[in-house]
């Protein structure tokens, strides 16, 4: 009987075709689409395991997923043939053999999102995938200082999306911080953890403090009322890109 490799794949894609990463009937996914080029190079229907979930339309720079297999296709030969047989918004940028008990979600320690915007009056076309156009005027300063108040950990449900099913909404954020180049807006947020639509929330939330639709006591609240009608809106999910998962750095590699 031959031995199986788990192989850890690094990826990138534009989600504006896709219907999210994980695989639903019906719809065009991240994953099924990864699940059928594997066994188109491999012949086996490996089910890869992703680092976690990304609603419609979200991007990702460096996605990770790992897919155990009886193949001995050399790591390097798998990008290249991965790459030959994927749509050309979905690209394999690495893979390697790595420890048997490596799961991208369950090993992983953090993930780190950043959410793009772009302020200018016309939202020039080739943003357009990527970036949600806000021409209004917002306070960046109370912004800037409601962010850092996502720092901890705290309890998020009034972040996350109704009927999203997760009992436990707390999470741990390390680091959240909004930067401003010209006339682009980018919010970058790294957690333990993210409920549904937990982003995006937070996004339109900080845009509705920062256009003086909400106060700052108001949006303190936010944490301890538990309610979800009491925050902001959700921000399109075409500005959301994940950036990087990370693992511990003792997970054992293989080669």
């Amino acid at each position: 009987m031959k031995s199986r490799r788990n192989i850890k794949l690094v990826l990138g894609f534009d989600g504006t075709n896709y219907h999210g990463w994980q695989i639903q009937e019906g719809r065009k996914t991240v994953q099924g689409e990864l699940q059928a080029a594997i066994q188109r190079i491999t012949g086996e229907k490996a089910a890869p395991v992703g680092s976690g979930r990304t609603d419609a339309g979200t991007h990702a720079r460096a996605f990770v997923a790992n897919f155990t297999t009886e193949s001995r296709i050399a790591a390097p030969s798998i990008v290249r043939a991965l790459n030959s047989v994927l749509p050309t918004d979905i690209r394999i940028f690495s893979a390697r053999t790595v420890a048997v008990n490596f799961n991208a979600r369950a090993s992983a320690t953090s993930k780190i999102y950043r959410y793009q915007i772009y302020r200018g009056p016309v939202l020039p076309p080739h943003l357009k995938r990527d970036y949600f156009h806000y021409p209004y005027p917002i306070d960046l300063t109370v912004m800037a200082r409601a962010a850092s108040l996502f720092t901890g950990i705290h309890d998020f449900a009034s972040f996350a999306a109704k009927g999203g099913g997760q009992k436990n909404t707390i999470r741990q954020i390390c680091q959240c911080r909004i930067r401003s180049i010209g006339r682009r807006l980018l919010f970058t947020v790294e957690g333990n953890g993210f409920l549904h639509h937990m982003v995006r929330n937070m996004v339109g939330t900080l845009l509705e403090l920062g256009r003086g639709a909400m106060s700052m006591q108001e949006f303190e609240s936010l944490f301890e009322c538990r309610d979800r009608t009491r925050a902001g809106f959700t921000a399109p999910s075409n500005g959301l890109v994940l950036l990087r998962v990370r693992y511990s750095r003792r997970m054992p590699q293989v080669d």
